[in-house]
């Protein structure tokens, strides 16, 4: 029988890939630490008025008239940013291009723009100048006032570290980086891919969980694992991909 924690946190990975699996999966950008952040004032007043003027119409029925949700997730408050701190801003755009559901996209991108600063507004990041445009959402990231923060516990995150099987048979990524957020389960592809590629080996250990297909022919090489943290005595991984990244492991 699975120990209660694991147990559990089985059931939110799979709830937590049908959520994922269940709409258009938002997937922004790799986050790092040289990228801006909504702490800068990334978006003008006036754009957030227009913004709230595009809300009220298109999407307080359900999120409510303070966008603490009603019948949909909120859009304001602890759980919206649980979601979001440490993604960039491309991912929660395109999470709104999605709405309303009756008739996605159809409210164009500068109103999905000033929706997307109402919303930030409305949660406290400051105001500037410029107005946001959707060449520099993949470079900047959702940060609270106290800086970055260690990525909580049930989390779909991304490592890259060095693929070891134990004597018992348990797989583990050693050598691993820090784990990264991520919206997107799969094994990266493109720029996401490039990005990771050229990780430095940090100090991590994961044991993977739910392993399938098995990764045997990634042993002993550089692979990404995406899945959902566990946190304890070893940290572990429920995983949704793995992917070997072409090199061999540094003794």
């Amino acid at each position: 029988m699975l120990p209660q924690t694991r147990f559990l946190a089985l059931v939110a990975s799979f709830l937590c890939s049908l959520a994922l699996s269940a709409g258009a999966l938002a997937q922004p950008s790799p986050a790092t630490d040289d990228m801006r952040t909504v702490q800068e004032g990334v978006f003008s007043e006036d754009q957030a008025n227009r913004g709230q003027e595009h809300y009220e119409a298109n999407c307080m029925r359900c999120h409510g008239a303070d966008l603490t949700g009603g019948g949909a997730r909120p859009l304001v408050g602890d759980e919206f940013l649980r979601n979001w701190l440490g993604l960039s801003l491309d991912g929660l755009f395109d999470q709104l291009n999605t709405m309303p559901p009756s008739a996605a996209g159809t409210l164009g991108e500068g109103a999905y723009l000033e929706i997307l600063s109402f919303i930030l507004e409305r949660n406290a990041f400051p105001v500037g100048d410029e107005e946001l445009n959707v060449s520099v959402l993949s470079d900047i990231r959702i940060e609270g006032q106290d800086g970055p923060q260690a990525v909580p516990n049930n989390t779909l995150v991304q490592v890259v570290g060095c693929l070891t099987r134990t004597p018992d048979e348990a797989w583990l990524v050693t050598d691993a980086s820090e784990p990264v957020r991520t919206r997107n389960p799969s094994a990266s592809a493109g720029d996401e891919r490039n990005a990771i590629s050229t990780a430095a080996p940090g100090p991590g250990s994961f044991e993977l969980l739910y392993v399938f297909p098995s990764p045997d022919a990634f042993e002993g090489q550089q692979v990404e694992a995406k899945g959902f943290l566990i946190r304890g005595d070893q940290d572990a991984i429920n995983v949704t991909s793995i992917d070997g990244l072409g090199t061999r492991c540094v003794p």
